[in-house]
């Protein structure tokens, strides 16, 4: 009995490991159009020769996104799908599902960095707990197993940090002085693929940055041309780094192996960002967002309070640390500088989501581990924390949007059994729903671009736009199958007469639309909680819509 009980933290930690391998592989809770937008869809149609839909940041006018952090964590698995079924029918494989846990799988493979970083961060003893305090965060269950640029960032913030920890233990007797070198041009490498991965990463390095020079100065004894020879080689490797990263992207966005023009993309996203009116597309939040609402929900409010108490401790002298002990003092500094310094410098953009401070978890519980208050609390934490975790968990990685990509697969079944020999015209509208990344519908490029196959969003169009949709590219006499994807809460938003038009194929369970909360409401939980995919009669729509009408309702567009 005693061996088993003190066996269950270990059980516990194993569970939350495959817990996140499912949350990964099977978890169709749809974030934020950027986890696919940003990774995925990229890469899709180069590799897999699939139809994909590039958005604003990858136009070769003026590109605000590197390649090479996308081609790295999804075009090479996608690469090695497309070898593993040379052979194969193009027209069955690779199936969307199978895509879909490729770039999962990446990305559940990077998160456990995360895991090996947080256990070197924190004491010896406390080594088990932070690995339980992160593997049961829903930030490790959503957010960092989906292709966020974010994710990436924060296993970057997490590298940055451990990298400074050994270099701060090489300046120790007896911890290998030698080794200080090898740390600091990992830290130069690590900050180049960090700023080239998100600009973001920046207000993330900027205190580790401190103090790397505050290092560089007492090795150098204040010495200027000492502290030049320090830093030339680490200084060396970020230039050849970042030399790299700007060729591959000018490579990329240019198709030559002399690019007409040099693309710095951090350069073109911070001057994107910085025009108000651009930032007004995506959405302007007041700049008090980050600290009060979204650092709480990425931290929840049980972690959140045992690192401000953290805080608290060492400010006032009073932290559990041996304040004599100059490098665990820096450590523990350089932890809680990062949140402050990235609150703080990401709070500057009216344009603010939760997702840009999910690399603060790792700091945070460094921070509230080392610490050791955490370690004493009680049922109430316990109760808040794993009560706030499966909310969010559940909200995020399964209801929020979560019949978009289930819905997918399902057109593409539709698409493969509606003939054989796709002598038909297949059409799909989604409608009230996020964007629809198209290489997770495995359509290929060439039957997109004969106009064989149509994809369109119409994100919140009006009933009437949505019908008008559903009717206008009936140009032909071939047959035509025409799938509408919306919301049943939308549907019902139709006139009796269209409704009778469309035929329920199949619902998806759940999806929880949180911006038509009252609509879903009045539908009834089974309706509201559900993604229809409806066959659409497009005579009998016809009929249904008075030609005199129709025209009026083009001209209102």
């Amino acid at each position: 009995m005693t061996s088993s009980r003190a066996n269950l933290p270990r059980y516990t930690y194993v569970g939350l490991v495959i817990l996140r391998a499912l949350s990964a592989l099977y978890g169709t809770g749809y974030i934020h159009p950027d986890e696919y937008f940003q990774n995925g869809e990229v890469v899709a149609g180069t590799t897999l020769g699939i139809h994909s839909y590039s958005t604003w940041e990858w136009d070769p006018v003026f590109p605000c996104r590197s390649i090479v952090p996308v081609w790295l964590t999804t075009g090479i698995p996608f690469s090695l799908l497309r070898l593993s079924l040379r052979g194969k029918s193009t027209r069955q494989a690779p199936t969307p599902r199978l895509i879909f846990a490729m770039q999962r799988l990446s990305f559940l493979l990077s998160s456990f960095v995360l895991d090996f970083c947080v256990y070197h961060l924190v004491h010896d003893s406390a080594r088990l707990p932070a690995l339980l305090l992160l593997a049961s965060s829903y930030v490790v269950h959503t957010y960092q197993v989906r292709p966020f640029s974010n994710s990436l960032e924060a296993v970057f913030v997490a590298l940055t940090l451990l990298l400074l920890k050994n270099l701060f233990l090489a300046e120790t007797p007896n911890n290998g002085a030698k080794r200080a070198p090898i740390y600091i041009a990992l830290l130069a490498l690590v900050a180049v693929c960090g700023i080239f991965t998100r600009l973001t990463f920046a207000a993330f390095l900027f205190p580790v940055a401190l103090e790397i020079m505050k290092w560089g100065l007492r090795q150098s004894r204040f010495s200027l041309s000492g502290f030049i020879r320090l830093l030339f080689f680490p200084a060396l490797v970020a230039l050849t780094t970042a030399l790299g990263f700007v060729y591959a992207d000018s490579l990329y966005f240019h198709g030559d192996l002399k690019p007409p023009h040099i693309e710095f993309t951090p350069l073109n996203f911070l001057h994107y960002n910085l025009l108000p009116s651009n930032l007004a597309e995506h959405g302007l939040h007041p700049r008090w967002l980050h600290l009060v609402v979204n650092l709480p929900m990425i931290a929840t409010p049980a972690l959140l309070y045992y690192v401000l108490r953290a805080e608290f401790d060492i400010f006032a002298s009073l932290s559990c640390y041996d304040l004599g002990q100059t490098r665990h003092t820096d450590n523990f500094l350089a932890y809680n500088r990062v949140r402050w310094s990235a609150t703080s410098l990401l709070s500057i953009q009216p344009h603010q989501e939760p997702r840009f401070l999910i690399p603060l978890l790792v700091p945070m519980v460094a921070v509230a581990i080392n610490n050791g208050r955490i370690l004493r609390a009680g049922r109430v934490f316990l109760m808040f924390w794993i009560i706030g975790n499966v909310v969010l968990a559940t909200l995020f990685g399964i209801l929020h949007q979560g019949g978009v990509i289930p819905s997918l697969f399902r057109v593409h079944a539709i698409y493969d059994t509606s003939s054989p020999l796709h002598s038909q015209d297949f059409q799909v509208v989604y409608w009230r729903t996020y964007m629809p990344p198209r290489h997770l519908l495995a359509i290929r490029e060439e039957d997109v671009n004969s106009q064989r196959v149509s994809i369109r969003d119409l994100s919140g169009a009006s009933p009437a736009t949505a019908i008008n949709n559903l009717l206008a590219p009936i140009l032909d006499a071939r047959p035509h199958v025409v799938l509408l994807v919306a919301p049943f809460h939308a549907v019902k938003e139709l006139e009796a007469e269209p409704r009778e038009c469309l035929q329920e194929l199949s619902r998806v369970f759940p999806h929880l639309d949180l911006d038509h909360i009252g609509e879903s409401v009045q539908v009834g939980w089974k309706d509201g909680l559900s993604l229809g995919i409806f066959d659409v009669d497009v005579t009998c729509l016809r009929e249904a819509m008075p030609a005199e009408r129709h025209r009026e309702e083009i001209v209102a567009q």
